[in-house]
């Protein structure tokens, strides 16, 4: 790890906004047609559940989605990652899968929404950032240039700015607004303001009044600073009680007829070292299902062979996803569970649901040592 930048090969739960230059209604990520007018452009996301992969389990992710870039995006505190708390993250090579549309609508120039999925991505993290601009080459304007009223639009237009009233600087006692050639005359008023502040100051420091006046600017301005902070606790508090995972005992759980969201379940396996036992069902639909411990993937399904499904006198052949490891109908994962002191004791069962329909269900059964 280089000193400049930290940086994770990660995979988790993307949530994110995004617009596209399209002006048809989307419904699907699947419907996007080429051109660039309907790319994607996330400009903001969350990813949760971070997990920290191999480069040999990143590589071999596949995405509907990919993108060389994405900027500004924030990875979560996370067991399963080395994060002491939320921090903005660079993603390089982000490939996004399971994706879902949601909130989208559409205007004269663009549509926008919420995108969701899974996403495997490389996460840089900038250790120090250089707040330097670059410089201005002889005869171009530096673009990096804060728009101020006294910026080169000041010079270049003889002291008018175009976006102002008529063309020039509001009129103030002793400015000129005619042409606004130059502000001697607002600086000589700014002078008399600061020399008025420096008149009050010292009037504060040397009367048993400005002394009283002082006391009660410094308490209201460390009650506003107080009642900032709490606010923010406050907040704090909140997002991280919507992160935490809820933790159940070790049990049965059935998704009778569930949408095709991906599940995530947190499971308590003690202190008792021995096997853990995962028995499932996906019935008829495959689906995929993981485990995953102290953040690293220690059993997944990975059936070989599929029954002909059909549903509603349809027929349909989901042999392309027995090598993306989903399974259908029963079996069983497993894990030799060591306790240690020093380790996680939470079990986390992922199951990403096939995407081909909109409604499947499933049971597990987790069965501790």
């Amino acid at each position: 790890m280089s000193e400049a930048a930290i940086k994770y090969i990660v995979k988790g739960a993307f949530e994110g906004t995004f617009t596209t230059q399209q002006k048809q209604l989307l419904t699907a990520a699947s419907e996007l047609p080429s051109g660039s007018e309907h790319q994607i452009d996330i400009y903001r996301g969350i990813i949760t559940i971070a997990t920290e992969i191999s480069e040999k389990e990143y590589l071999d992710s596949t995405g509907k989605l990919n993108f060389e870039e994405l900027t500004n995006i924030e990875i979560q505190k996370s067991p399963y990652l080395p994060l002491q708390h939320d921090a903005i993250f660079s993603l390089k090579g982000a490939k996004l899968a399971d994706i879902e549309l949601i909130g989208v609508q559409t205007t004269d120039q663009k549509t926008f929404g919420t995108i969701k999925g899974t996403i495997y991505t490389q996460a840089v993290k900038n250790k120090y950032q250089d707040l330097t601009l670059p410089k201005e080459e002889e005869g171009e304007e530096n673009k990096f240039r804060k728009n101020q009223w006294n910026d080169n639009n000041w010079f270049d237009n003889k002291g008018c700015a175009s976006f102002q009233m008529n063309g020039c600087l509001p009129k103030i006692n002793g400015c000129r607004p005619a042409g606004c050639s130059a502000p001697s005359g607002c600086l000589r008023w700014l002078l008399y303001l600061l020399l008025a502040l420096l008149l009050l100051w010292l009037i504060s420091q040397c009367t048993q009044f400005g002394a009283h006046l002082r006391c009660y600017y410094d308490k209201w301005q460390t009650e506003r600073e107080l009642t900032k902070k709490e606010e923010e606790r406050q907040k704090l508090k909140e997002k991280i009680e919507k992160t935490k995972q809820e933790i159940r005992p070790c049990q049965k759980i059935k998704e009778p007829k569930g949408t095709n969201e991906p599940k995530t379940y947190t499971f308590d396996l003690g202190k008792q070292s021995g096997t853990v036992v995962l028995k499932y069902d996906m019935f008829q639909i495959p689906d995929r299902v993981e485990l995953i411990y102290d953040g690293k993937l220690v059993d997944v399904t990975a059936d070989k062979q599929f029954d002909k499904l059909v549903l509603d006198g349809k027929k349909y052949n989901l042999d392309y996803l027995i090598p993306l490891g989903y399974a259908q109908g029963s079996g069983q994962l497993s894990y030799n569970y060591v306790y240690q002191k020093d380790k996680p004791t939470e079990l986390l069962i992922r199951v990403i649901p096939s995407q081909e329909f909109d409604m499947t269900e499933w049971t597990i059964d987790i069965l501790c040592p």
